[in-house]
């Protein structure tokens, strides 16, 4: 029952926001603000007003987070490699991010450490996919490179799967 308003209420049930589950391309701008397209505006726009947190944690992918998420990923961190070894972990994410809120059109402004590091430049097409409660932001040049390395090993891994009966 907890699930439902109260009868009179003017309690409206939250719907959930289903994450992108796709690859999709977009860019950033010459003021290093990354375009989301829709799909991807519609799940942020969900926790509505709310600050992001965008940064990197292999000096390759940009990723971006809610708050929330960009907090428990840390805790996670700490808790499965140990406050020593998450450490260079945590400082190269520090080091990289920045909060940013959604803007009117649909835009989040990357830091500009971030994008001087990953070689964001203005108009660069991007590729955006969900993965782990977060958005990974890769290069044009970095998600054709896996796309191809996945076309090779796509077969082994069909027929793997069909053993499974899936």
């Amino acid at each position: 029952m907890a699930d439902h308003p109260k009868f009179g209420s003017s309690e409206v049930p939250q719907q959930a926001v289903i994450p992108p589950m796709y690859a999709e391309d977009s860019s950033v701008d010459d003021k290093g603000r990354l375009k989301l397209p829709a799909a991807f505006q519609r799940y942020l726009g969900a926790a509505a007003g709310a600050e992001f947190m965008a940064t990197t944690n292999d000096l390759k992918t940009a990723i971006v987070y809610t708050s929330s998420d960009y907090l428990q990923y840390r805790n996670d961190v700490k808790m499965q490699l140990g406050p020593e070894k998450a450490e260079p972990l945590l400082v190269v994410m520090e080091r990289f991010g920045g909060t940013s809120k959604l803007d009117g059109e649909g835009r989040l402004s990357l830091p500009g450490t971030l994008r001087q590091q990953l070689g964001l430049s203005g108009r660069q097409k991007v590729w955006l996919r969900f993965r782990n409660r977060r958005i990974e932001i890769l290069r044009d040049e970095d998600y054709e490179q896996e796309f191809q390395a996945a076309k090779v090993s796509l077969a082994e891994s069909l027929k793997l799967l069909k053993g499974t009966g899936l």
